[in-house]
């Protein structure tokens, strides 16, 4: 009895691996793949920056994926932000990061007005003194030379050398 019942648990087990209880999908989203991103600046990993690849024929395949890079410059891209992997296709890399000012935090907990004003203070000061640390061609889908090819499980390193320090632009306040 005891034998039938480990059988009987292995085959349940063996059945559930080969009938793929993965993630579900939405209708109409393709197969995806595991896709890791390494972001490297000046030869250094570059942790925090904000990932997205889009497809090069965005009007066929609209799904986009992304990701912020951990302490290693890696990122593992998840679709629609939630679903592991990207479809295969042809697709555009863009990379962007923005640092603050060091040592500024905003408040977490504000009651009073003088809390509001301060919060408001320190803000402007952040938002005053933030910088974009990869250049603008790998920050537009126009401009980037990073191009990715998924053709199964994928992993690249790309480079977005050299740093930069760029003031953030703003339009026109409302």
């Amino acid at each position: 009895m005891k034998y039938r019942s480990l059988f009987l648990l292995s085959l349940a087990a063996l059945f559930m691996l080969s009938s793929g209880c993965g993630q579900k999908l939405p209708k109409g989203m393709p197969k995806l793949y595991k896709t890791q991103l390494t972001i490297t600046q000046d030869g250094k990993p570059l942790e925090g920056a904000n990932v997205v690849v889009t497809s090069a024929n965005f009007a066929s395949a609209p799904w986009s994926s992304g990701g912020i890079t951990d302490a290693s410059g890696s990122v593992i891209l998840k679709t629609e932000g939630q679903y592991d992997g990207v479809p295969i296709g042809s697709y555009v890399v863009t990379v962007t990061k923005i640092e603050g000012p060091p040592g500024l935090e905003l408040p977490k907990n504000s009651k009073t007005d003088a809390d509001f004003r301060e919060y408001d203070r320190i803000l402007k000061q952040i938002e005053d003194n933030s910088v974009e640390v990869v250049d603008k061609q790998f920050m537009n889908m126009k401009t980037t030379p990073l191009k990715l090819e998924v053709k199964g499980k994928t992993n690249e390193t790309f480079d977005v050398s050299p740093a930069v320090k760029n003031k953030i632009e703003r339009g026109p306040s409302a």
